[in-house]
C-alpha cells in the first residue's frame, strides 16, 4: 500500500519523508525496537526514490531517532527522540548564548568521546566514519542547499565518532544535543564556508581524528577534535558575532 506525499516547493523532499516516518512511529503500527521494512519497501510505501529515503533516514540515524544495524536493517532506535524532535521543532527562538553553551556542552562531551572512541573503535566503526568522510567531502556547498546538506555530513560525522565509543549513556547524552548541533549547522554553515581556508581546515581536521581513532592514538583523537571544535567557536564569532558570547568556562582556553 502506497502513502502518498504532496510534495511543496517549501519543504524538501527528506524533509517530508522524515516527518511521514515519524508520523508512522509515532502513531503505529511501530514500537520501540521494532524493525522497519525493507529500504525498497520504505520507499514503496511512500511512493518516493529510494535516494531520498535513504538521506532522510540518514538524518534520522544521526537525530538519534533510528538505528541501523549492519547485516540486519534499520530499527526504531528511541521513541523518546521522536518526542525530542517535536520539542525542539517547537522552540521559536534560542537565546543570545545559546551557541555558545552548546559548544561548551560539545567539548565536554565530544573530547573524551573521541579519546573513548580511539580505544574501543571498531573496524565497522572506521568503515562508517570513512563513508561519512568521503560523502563529506564530496558534497559540494555552492548552493544554499549543497552548504545545508554539507552541514549535515558533518554532524553525521561528529556524531558517528560518540557512536564509536560504545558508550550507551554517552550515546544518549550526544542524542540530546545531535539535533541541535545538525540545526546551528545549517544555520551558520554557508557563511562559515565562504570563510578562507575554512573547508580545506575542517576537512584535515576531520581527516586526523578518524586516523587517531583507527590508529588507536586517544590523546591524539581528543586533541585534534577538541581543537576543530575551537577554530569553529572562532570562526563562529567572525561570522556570527551575535551567537557567540563571552561565557566564564574552563573549557574555552586552547591550552586547557
Amino acid at each position: 500500500m502506497k502513502i502518498g506525499i504532496p510534495f511543496e516547493k517549501k519543504e524538501s523532499k527528506k524533509k517530508i519523508v522524515q516527518d511521514k516516518l515519524r508520523e508512522l512511529v509515532s502513531s503505529g503500527p511501530f514500537n520501540e525496537g521494532d524493525k522497519l521494512p525493507s529500504e525498497r519497501e520504505l520507499a514503496q510505501m511512500l511512493d518516493v526514490s529510494r535516494n531520498v529515503l535513504r538521506e532522510a533516514v540518514i538524518s534520522m540515524v544521526a537525530e538519534g531517532s533510528l538505528e541501523v544495524r549492519e547485516r540486519q536493517g534499520t530499527f526504531i532506535k528511541s521513541l523518546d527522540s521522536f518526542g525530542m524532535h517535536d520539542s525542539l521543532k517547537s522552540l521559536q527562538m534560542l537565546p543570545a548564548d545559546f551557541v555558545s553553551y552548546q559548544l561548551e556542552v560539545r567539548l565536554i562531551i565530544e573530547v573524551p568521546a573521541a579519546k573513548i572512541a580511539a580505544m574501543r573503535r571498531t573496524d565497522n566503526d572506521i568503515r562508517k566514519l570513512r563513508e561519512c568522510y568521503e560523502s563529506f567531502i564530496a558534497c559540494p556547498y555552492v548552493t544554499p542547499e549543497e552548504q545545508a546538506q554539507n552541514g549535515k555530513w558533518e554532524a553525521l560525522l561528529h556524531h558517528l565518532v560518540t557512536e564509536s565509543a560504545h558508550n550507551p549513556i554517552l550515546s544518549r547524552l550526544n542524542e540530546s544535543i545531535n539535533s541541535l548541533v545538525e540545526r546551528n549547522n545549517i544555520l551558520v554553515h554557508p557563511d562559515m564556508l565562504m570563510e578562507k581556508g575554512w573547508i580545506e581546515l575542517i576537512k584535515s581536521r576531520h581527516a586526523a581524528i578518524i586516523r587517531a581513532i583507527e590508529e588507536k592514538n586517544p590523546e591524539e583523537a581528543g586533541e585534534t577534535l577538541k581543537t576543530h571544535l575551537l577554530e569553529t567557536a572562532e570562526v563562529m564569532r567572525r561570522t556570527h558575532p551575535e551567537l557567540i558570547t563571552d561565557i566564564p568556562s574552563p573549557y574555552w582556553k586552547m591550552n586547557n
